[in-house]
């Protein structure tokens, strides 16, 4: 092969990373990426937004507040395992019956968004309240385990 001609993965002597990036910036292509690339990526029947989220820390624990426009608290799902904190929210979409939609500008979907914490917190005491599409979750932290003297006995 001359210099300069390509294969079907790229440019001759380009490296993997190098071709995985020239066949995903191709436009019949793009916003796609190799399964190699995106392993572990689930797919969903809607679209699926990145809410905005804002953390504070306080002497208690942490407060989250995030923004889930158009969820109700009954598609509104919040965990923490593993200290691993998950927001999923469900909209319901509202189509106003006897018309037909001619445009939109805003798109219907769901939201979920992953934190991983630092520290260890109570599960039992995190409280969630939901106001008018804003998420407001505080999650107290664990409290410290007391020492303890441990009694060592002499083995014969």
């Amino acid at each position: 092969m001359a210099k300069g001609e390509t294969t079907k993965a790229g440019t001759k002597g380009e490296s993997k990373q190098q071709s995985q990036a020239a066949l995903t910036s191709q436009p019949e292509l793009e916003g796609k990426l190799s399964a190699e690339q995106d392993a572990g990526e689930r797919t969903h029947e809607r679209p699926v937004f990145i809410p905005r989220v804002d953390i504070y820390e306080t002497q208690h624990g942490l407060v989250v507040v995030a923004d889930l426009p158009g969820v109700s608290p009954e598609g509104l799902e919040v965990t923490l395992e593993k200290r691993v904190l998950s927001i999923y929210g469900r909209v319901e979409e509202d189509a106003l019956e006897g018309y037909s939609q001619a445009y939109r500008e805003y798109a219907v979907g769901d939201f979920e968004r992953q934190f991983t914490l630092s520290g260890d917190f109570d599960i039992n005491g995190i409280e969630a309240n939901l106001k008018l599409g804003v998420l407001h979750l505080a999650i107290p932290r664990a409290p410290e385990a007391a020492a303890k003297r441990i009694e060592v006995r002499s083995v014969p």
